[in-house]
This record gives structure tokens, sequence and C-alpha cells, in this order.
């Protein structure tokens, strides 16, 4: 397999970047989504070194981490070179995880992402919806100190801002075919939430 060298020291890196993350943006969260993103880039006959590469290193930028861990983008392209990834490759994959923001989407609507970078954007949608998107959605309110239900920046609201959208943004047919199970089950858990919590805003969307 080509880098596979590389592939683990990125791995291993990325792991201690991320070693006490608490927000749902952990290791757990980067292997998963590498995992899922590895079986779509197959799919769509994607170039996998760049898709687990991106996939690998795809939170360390992201500005709901800490920053004590949050990485810049030129730390990460630097360690990619250090690794000996190509310049060229590590450019890819730079590309990739500057253009997959949910919260940027409006801005980033023209810089369209390669299959690669459907193929890890998808897998990192996937992780965000279903049980553990439930899961995660908690994890980060608690982490936040978000409340669970009341406010705009609650738990259940982020379920409308965001996770119950994220099945028809999927970029990859293989993807939309995964994400309709999991929207399914994250729709009848809120559905069962507003009836079990009495006084809770019922959403219409």
């Amino acid at each position: 397999m080509k880098g596979l060298k590389r592939i683990e020291q990125i791995r291993a890196w990325v792991q201690s970047v991320l070693n006490g993350e608490s927000s749902g943006h952990d290791w757990h969260h980067v292997s998963r989504v590498t995992e899922l993103a590895m079986y779509i880039g197959e799919k769509e006959h994607a170039d996998l070194f760049i898709v687990e590469t991106a996939a690998l290193v795809h939170d360390v930028i992201d500005a709901k981490l800490p920053d004590t861990i949050r990485l810049s983008v030129s730390e990460v392209y630097d360690q990619l070179v250090f690794f000996g990834v190509g310049k060229e490759d590590a450019d890819r994959v730079i590309r990739i995880i500057t253009s997959m923001s949910f919260r940027d989407r409006d801005k980033l609507a023209g810089e369209p992402l390669s299959i690669e970078g459907k193929a890890v954007q998808d897998a990192d949608r996937l992780d965000a919806i279903g049980a553990i998107g439930i899961a995660r959605a908690f994890m980060f309110a608690g982490a936040k100190g978000h409340s669970l239900y009341g406010n705009d920046q609650s738990a259940y609201a982020h379920f409308f801002h965001k996770l119950l959208r994220l099945k028809d943004m999927m970029n990859t047919d293989t993807a939309q075919e995964l994400a309709q199970e999991r929207h399914d089950f994250m729709l009848r858990f809120v559905r069962q939430l507003e009836k079990d919590m009495p006084g809770i805003e019922v959403k219409t969307s």
C-alpha cells in the first residue's frame, strides 16, 4: 500500500495530538471517520492515500478544539512533509481539510471538493448523525457548558441547526445510502425526546 509507513506515523501523531480531547472530536472520532472515508473512497474510486491522510488530520485544525490542542494549517503541512508526504500530496490534503467545514459551507461553496475531499467530508458528516451523532452532540454540549434544551445553543437545538440537515448534504451515492438509516434513527430519537421532556420547544423541521 502506498505510504504505509507514513500513514502509521501520521496515525500515531494525530492520536498523540488529540489525547485528552473531550468534546467528541477525539481520536475515536478520527478513527471512525478514517474507516468510513476509506470505505467511501474505495467505492468512489478515489486516491486512498489522500483519503486516509486527510481523514486522519481533518480535525486537528478545527476551531472547536481547545487552544492547547488545536494546530495551525502550516503546522500540519510541515508535519506531513516531515513524515515524507510529497509536497503536492500535502497540498491536496490541506486543500481538503480547509474546505470541508459545515460552518463555512456558504463561503466555501465556490471551491468544489475533489472526490477524495468528498469522501472525507461525507465520512465526517456520517459520524455526526445516527446513534454516534447523538452521543457526540451531548458530549459536545457538556464539554462546552451548553444546556440540554431551552435556548439556541442547546444540544436539542443543534439537531435542527445541523444534524438533521446532513443527510441531504452528502456528496456521494455511497454516503447517501449510509446516511438514511442514521438519519431515521436520529429523527426517532428527537421525537421521543420531545415526548419525554414536557416543556421542550417542539421543532417542526
